[in-house]
């Protein structure tokens, strides 16, 4: 069996691909995406288990191309352009390029009879007060969850029309190590708009460090902070249970905790008290529900999270303190 990763050198799409190779349910991994993988466990395997294409998700004959190539039975579609900042300030790239590389990735599923699995955001759900759960309506409150409910609303119309087999995970706040962030200079972390899980990465990393870091405010947020590999352990129950009697699955931790908590627990930890967040919260940050209800993926998928806030925190610290 030969499985398609769009995006598959990100963050989703690396821990993805780790959790296939540990559990051996792929024969052939296929990276798709314009950045070269850069986990070592992954590359060691390059060649082998996994292949990496340099290709362009809006390429639809490079797409097309290589599900041929490599025999491809399904996709796991994780590519992403921009986040919460970039798609503010650049919504039109974003939108387009999300948009349209998601209708490649449906057509050409239709066309070869591929299952795919979408990972989505509990930014779909926008405001709301109550757990979230997948009945609810979809009413985004910024671009990045729009853009997110449009391409869950594509790959829906596909699946009813086409009898695509097709499943959306909607991942919340996820948090880990990302070489990504490891390597970005420390002060892009902070620069404003300030997400959550950018909070937390710069109290694990300036602990690490160390040094004394310190936010005015934002110590109230109670957010739903997933362990990446709990997150990608999610992805891929959805994608290997066998028509699951739902399209929409909410993958996440289940609990909110805020961010002074948060910084207690690195704290606690690391035995000093580098980092701290005064009262109140994020500014700018918009809408959200506090946490997702992952009792459908508990039920129909047999998802379990397998780290709670303390020791996924506390790994994180571990690896972040053993990175060269």
């Amino acid at each position: 069996m030969s499985i398609l990763i769009t995006g598959g050198s990100g963050f989703i799409g690396s821990y993805t691909i780790l959790e296939l190779i540990n559990e051996r349910k792929a024969e052939k991994i296929v990276i798709y995406d314009l950045a070269a993988p850069s986990f070592r466990s992954i590359l060691d395997r390059v060649g082998k288990e996994v292949i990496y294409v340099d290709g362009n998700i809006l390429d639809f004959g490079k797409l097309l191309e290589t599900i041929k190539k490599y025999d491809i039975k399904g996709i796991i579609h994780t590519s992403l352009l921009g986040n919460f900042k970039s798609m503010k300030e650049n919504p039109m790239n974003c939108i387009a390029t999300n948009f349209n590389g998601t209708l490649n990735v449906l057509e050409l599923a239709r066309i070869n009879n591929l299952k795919v699995v979408y990972t989505s955001s509990g930014a779909v759900y926008g405001e709301t007060m109550k757990p979230a759960k997948e009945i609810f309506p979809i009413r985004p409150g910024d671009m990045y969850g729009m853009i997110k409910a449009t391409c869950e609303l594509l790959g829906e119309q596909y699946a009813k029309t086409y009898d695509l087999d097709y499943v959306a995970v909607r991942l919340y706040f996820v948090y880990g190590q990302d070489r990504l962030y490891i390597s970005r200079p420390f002060k892009e972390l902070l620069d404003p708009p300030i997400t959550p899980t950018d909070v937390l990465t710069a109290f694990v990393q300036q602990s690490v460090r160390g040094e004394a870091l310190k936010f005015k405010k934002g110590g109230d947020l109670d957010l739903d902070f997933t362990y990446v590999k709990d997150a990608a352990h999610g992805v891929l129950l959805a994608y290997f249970t066998k028509k699951p009697p739902h399209r929409v699955y909410n993958i996440s931790s289940g609990e909110a905790h805020s961010l002074k908590e948060i910084a207690q627990i690195i704290n606690r930890y690391s035995g000093s008290k580098y980092v701290e967040i005064g009262s109140g919260t994020v500014e700018g940050w918009p809408p959200r529900p506090k946490f997702l209800d992952n009792t459908l993926a508990r039920n129909e998928l047999g998802y379990i999270p397998q780290f709670d806030i303390d020791k996924g925190l506390i790994e994180f610290y571990r690896m972040v303190k053993g990175h060269p």
